[in-house]
């Protein structure tokens, strides 16, 4: 790890480093993927050419993509150059993070003029470095990004790159994050012409270059930097596919991928990337910028967007003339099955041809092209150029593309051993590497080899089939079969040798010839048919590092790798890394393998060497040595040797120091064995001891190794006498607040409780054991009352059963006889209301039962046995005129027997109220419920079977209640529970006569159900009677009784004009004349009181009526009844019959007054005899 040196304040990043870091980022998304190689472990096996790993190679050309196409990738920063360079004060050193690829476009554009069918690609990055220090500040450096690249679709070189960057530096002071908002920057990139990181078909040794123009433009807005000014320009740059095989990533399908490195414009390698054909994409890449920044990405996921329909382009010969007519085809399938009818696009933009063409009953379309003279935009070897022939649909987006090579030197056929496509992997212990210049083309004994020697048909027709001759590094020959390869078709023989343990130094050589006895005629071209490859056989080197065990600190100290060697001769670097004081390494590379190094704290510490030979092959020594510290001093001191016990005193710190430390303004830390008033840590001491006798004050002092030194001081303690009593009083688990605080604290509590009071005092620990705590918990009521007990501190328990003032004392007395001053508590007693216990509501009852429950009460037990308990049975009465209507005390008990009479007056709800000796009153409400209950009736009838039109006295007598309710009961008649009278719907309900004895006449025979209620403040009960109407036998009174009203109003009328006609005539004397009437029969008499007054009497029992229990004469006991009955109809003349009588004899026709005070009710037939009747009829 490198080290960084930090600064104090926050200042603005540099420029430099937020617009660099945005360009590294801006390649590295666009460069692609890299990760750190995995290991291959093969056994050693002697020099062979293995049959199973001849393989022919297709070409690998130019992918298809298809919008939602996505790569993820994680991968990180390297920052640590650019950061050394940059002048910005920071650890950073890595950033890492995600980025993610997704094609979202296919379209076309004009490119140098030409309309060209391109991609976009867009992308989202996410790069991170926490708990960094920037300037001082220690925080995470984020950097969001969202990129846009456009890429050509025939040969996928990039046309233009876009990012924008939103750069942040979160940094914590405290415990609050505050954000720098760094910058927000847009690069846009263009290239002229297009740069062509591929060149397809790849191939193993393939090498390509171009010159270029760019421009550069920049946007944004930052309050720390300013935005770089726009730029243009030129360069030139070369790619070389070096190798094929393993790319340090494991992801299906790209076990063989193509290494494809960069060079910039001196031929330095600034980057790789791996090609995967599976993946139609980069696996893996790492790339170094101009600025020093290092980015390695690999490839986490690819999603491939779904493809049912397929394109496919093939022409007739990959490799072609110049100005060749070519034919080719295009095929398309939907789901495996060919697509007819289907309108594409075909595109060779080199050659200017665009033309459409729809495919026929097999899904392929045929057409026909000159490859043109057009030369690439990049130098390649071995070619002109090569081109992408490319169909597309446009409304879809679908592409197929190939790639076709143009060249003037083609044979038909044309077999190549390509020594530059030649491969080699090296396997050394667990560890297999593909080589190339960077790890450099050697190896030693045990190295396991694999080369992979390629064989090419750079012709236009298939070659014949033939041999490969390989001759190994110590002259043997073997052979294997090359088959038939087409145009561009490739085949790879894996050689595989192991290097033989005593193999001598130097290069080795491999050659390989195609074809060698030359049996293919046709072959045009013999000059490239055998190939060789060289690497160097060495060892490896030998590293020795010669180091001290130990050292003192700040002792410069001397280490060499002077004994190391390397056995196959040349020079050797060594590269010494040393572990500093704060845990980073130190780097340095010697020449001379001699370093000196000094450390100036104490500390085990790693010192590691590594041996570079000229092959670059390493090798490694380590040592540990013990760097050893010197401990500090210290001397303490007092200005007194004694003091009282609990009287504080202070120690200082005399002398101190430390030799070797690393930090002059606190070169030890000091603790003293003793909490002190000024902390624990610190040059002096200020201390109170808490028990008599000898007192050793300790310190320790550290210094900046860790190394400690201590030194004591004793001094004698005196004795002191008891102090500060003061008390706790506690209740119900609870500790008490004064109302007062101080001395004389003052404390409100109640009767009953139950108090602790526990005593304290302060003293040496010495003494605290023996004190006498002396309690007087009722000093004024109760002087006599003295508890004590021997301890730190006291508790007593103590009850106050009577309210008012009342004081405790308490003192405390040591071994010595010494006291502390008597401590007063002062306690202010409430008296305790009593307590109602809850009362479950009593059940209800009915009039005239006894209601009985208790209620239980509670107080303090003092107060319990005077408690005056009372009920007040109707809280609307204040009974006892005093106080008010609830508080009355109808009954004194906790006990309530008693009984309701009536419903209708009893409460709906008491008072129970208790009453302690000082005056406190608690209440509730109970609620009662007193039920009615209904009436019983009884009803009876003079006569149960009457004839039309007798009258008869129907009777409720023998109905029994509650007295109050037998007052104030209702009786109503039904006359008839089958006609409904009053029109209600219910003929049962009617109210046809009220009253305990009421008299009717049924006009009409049959069964009459008659119906009594009887009504107190409830529902009321019901009683029914059947009167059997007996047909009464024809006569006057049946006339009457039919026919009586026409009767009555045809002799009124009758009447009427007899009297006008008198009237108008002159009087004769003659014609008076003095007629006697004769009183009419009275009808039978009735007493209304006998009724009343005996329930049992009946007015139509003569046996009954004989009796007078008031001494009443019969006469008297003749009552009318209280209502005419129903079917009566006397009664009061009609007012306009009245005024008619009036109007004609200047009379109203009012009768004169009964001789008879009494109220006298007769029958019709009593009324009128036959005489009477007879006479109205002749009028």
């Amino acid at each position: 790890m490198r080290s960084s040196p930090s600064g104090r304040d926050m200042d603005p990043p540099p420029l430099r480093f937020a617009v660099g870091l945005s360009m590294m980022l801006l390649l590295s998304s666009f460069a692609g993927l890299a990760a750190i190689r995995g290991n291959v472990s093969e056994d050693l096996s002697s020099i062979h050419i293995s049959d199973s790993s001849a393989r022919t190679t297709n070409l690998v050309d130019v992918p298809s993509w298809k919008v939602n196409d996505a790569w993820s990738y994680t991968g990180a920063l390297d920052v640590r150059d650019f950061v050394t360079s940059s002048g910005v004060t920071t650890n950073v050193e890595y950033l890492s993070g995600t980025l993610t690829q997704q094609v979202s476009d296919v379209y076309t554009m004009s490119v140098d003029g030409v309309e060209t069918l391109v991609y976009r690609v867009t992308g989202q990055g996410y790069y991170e470095a926490e708990n960094i220090n920037l300037d001082g500040n220690n925080g995470d450096l984020v950097v969001e990004m969202d990129t846009e690249e456009i890429i050509r679709v025939s040969d996928l070189a990039s046309i233009e790159q876009n990012a924008d960057f939103d750069i942040d530096f979160d940094y914590q002071i405290w415990w609050w994050t505050y954000t720098v908002h760094v910058a927000d920057l847009s690069i846009d990139q263009t290239y002229s012409p297009p740069l062509e990181g591929h060149d397809f078909p790849i191939s193993v040794g393939e090498e390509w270059g171009t010159d270029y123009s760019y421009t550069t433009d920049y946007s944004g807005s930052s309050d720390y930097v300013d935005i770089p000014a726009d730029s243009s320009g030129s360069n030139s740059t070369s790619w070389e596919v070096v190798s094929q095989g393993y790319p340090g990533v494991f992801y299906s399908g790209c076990a063989q991928s193509y290494n494809i490195t960069n060079y910039d414009d001196n031929g330095d390698e600034i980057g790789y990337r791996w090609y995967c054909p599976a993946i139609r994409g980069d696996i893996r890449s790492s790339y170094t910028n101009t600025l020093g920044i290092y980015a390695e990405h690999e490839l986490s996921t690819y999603q491939a967007a779904g493809r049912p329909i397929q394109i496919s382009v093939e022409m007739e010969f990959p490799l072609s003339p110049l100005d060749f007519e070519m034919s080719a085809w295009v095929n398309v399938t939907n789901s495996g099955q060919p697509s007819s009818g289907q309108v594409l696009e075909v595109r060779y933009e080199s050659g200017g041809v665009i033309e459409d063409v729809t495919t026929a009953a097999n899904g392929s379309a045929y057409l026909t092209f000159n490859t043109g003279d057009s030369s690439d935009d990049s130098d390649g070897t071995d070619e002109f150029g090569s081109h992408g022939l490319v169909a597309w649909i446009p409304n879809q987006k679908l592409i197929g593309a190939s790639t076709v090579i143009i060249d003037q030197n083609v044979h038909e056929v044309d077999l190549v051993s390509r020594s530059e496509g030649v491969t080699v992997e090296r396997t050394r212990g667990n560890r297999t590497v593909t080589l190339d210049s960077t790890i450099g083309f050697n190896a030693i004994p045990h190295d396991e080899l694999t080369f992979s020697v390629p064989v090419l048909n750079r012709g236009i027709l298939s070659s014949p089939a033939t041999t490969l001759m390989v001759e190994a590094p110590d002259g043997s020959t073997s052979s294997t079969y090359i088959p038939s390869l087409g145009s561009l078709e490739e085949m790879r023989v894996d050689v595989i040798w192991a290097v033989p343990e005593n193999h001598p130094f130097g290069d080795i050589s491999v050659t390989f010839t195609a074809d060698p006895d030359e049996d293919v005629s046709s072959d045009g071209n013999r000059s490239n048919n055998q190939g060789s490859f060289e690497l160097f056989i060495g060892r490896l080197p030998t590293a020795s590092l010669t180091i001290a065990s130990d050292s003192l600190t700040m002792t410069e100290v001397t280490f060499n790798g002077l004994s190391s060697y390397d056995a196959d001769g040349g020079d050797m670097t060594c590269e010494f890394t040393v572990e500093m004081l704060n845990g980073d390494n130190w780097t340095s590379i010697e020449q001379d393998c001699v370093k000196e190094y000094t450390w100036d704290d104490d500390g085990v510490f790693l010192v590691s060497l590594v041996v570079t030979d000229d092959e670059n092959d390493k090798a490694y020594a380590e040592s540990y040595i013990t760097i050893l510290n010197r401990p500090p001093e210290v001397e303490i001191g007092s200005e007194h040797d004694s003091v009282p016990v609990m009287s504080s005193i202070t120690f200082d710190i005399e002398e101190s120091g430390d030799l070797d430390t690393q930090n002059p303004d606190a070169p030890i830390d000091i603790e003293w064995g003793l909490p002190c008033e000024e902390g624990q840590v610190g040059e002096r001491c200020t201390v109170t001891p808490q028990d008599e006798g000898p007192f050793t004050i300790n310190v320790t002092v550290m210094d900046d190794d860790g190394a400690t030194t201590q030194d004591s001081l004793t001094i004698q303690v005196t004795n002191i006498a008891p102090s500060n009593p003061h008390a706790e009083i506690w209740f119900d688990g609870n500790r008490m607040v004064p109302q007062i605080l101080g001395d004389n604290a003052r404390y409100e509590v109640n009767e009953g409780d139950v108090l602790i009071m526990r005593g304290f005092a302060e003293d040496s620990s010495n003494d605290l054991g023996s004190l006498e705590h002396h309690w007087a918990p009722d000093a004024e009521d109760r002087p006599e009352l003295i508890i004590s007990s021997v301890g730190h501190h006291s508790e007593i328990e103590h009850i106050y059963e009577t309210s008012g003032q009342h004081l405790a004392t308490l003192q405390v007395v040591d071994d010595d006889g010494a006291s502390t001053e008597t401590l007063i508590i002062q306690f202010i007693v409430n008296n305790i209301a009593p307590t109602i216990m809850p009362v479950s509501n009593p059940l209800p009852v009915a009039e005239g039962s006894v209601m009985q429950f208790s209620v239980d009460v509670s107080d303090t037990p003092n107060d319990l046995a005077g408690l005056v308990s009372c009920f007040d049975l109707d809280p609307d009465v204040n009974s006892d005129s005093q106080g008010n209507a609830t508080d009355d005390c109808d009954v004194e008990s906790q006990s309530l027997i008693y009984t309701w009479e009536d419903a209708t007056t009893a409460p709906s709800s008491i008072v129970f109220h208790v009453t302690d000796d000082d005056g406190d009153t608690v209440s509730i409400v109970i609620p009662v419920q007193i039920n009615n209950l209904p009436p019983s009736p009884v009803a009876s009838a003079s006569d149960y079977e009457p004839t039309q039109g007798d009258a008869i006295v129907l009777s409720a007598n023998g109905t029994t209640d509650s007295e109050f309710d037998m007052a104030n009961m209702v009786y109503v008649w039904d006359l008839d529970i089958e006609t409904d009278s009053d029109g209600d719907g219910d003929p049962a309900n009617d109210i046809d006569r009220q009253g305990r004895w009421i008299e009717v006449r049924f006009s009409q025979e049959g069964i009459r159900v008659v119906k009594m209620t009887a009504f107190d403040e409830g529902d009321g009960s019901s009683i029914t009677l059947s009167i059997q109407v007996n047909k009464e036998p024809f006569g006057l009174s049946t006339l009457m009784a039919d026919y009586g009203i026409y009767i009555g109003l045809v002799a009124m009328i009758t009447v009427l004009l007899v009297v006008l006609l008198n009237r108008m005539r002159p009087p004769r004397d003659d014609e008076f004349s003095i007629v006697e009437i004769e009183p009419r029969s009275k009808g039978k008499k009735v007493s209304m009181d006998d009724a009343f007054d005996d329930p049992d009497y009946d007015p139509f029992d003569n046996e009954k009526r004989k009796i007078d229990p008031g001494g009443v004469d019969e006469e008297e006991l003749v009552e009318t009844p209280s209502e005419p009955p129903m079917e009566d109809v006397s009664g009061p003349m009609d007012p306009e019959l009245s005024g008619a009588f009036e109007e004609l004899i200047g009379e109203s026709p009012e009768e004169p007054e009964s001789e008879s005070s009494e109220s006298v009710a007769v029958s019709v037939d009593e009324a009128l005899d036959n005489e009477d009747i007879e006479a109205l009829f002749d009028d």
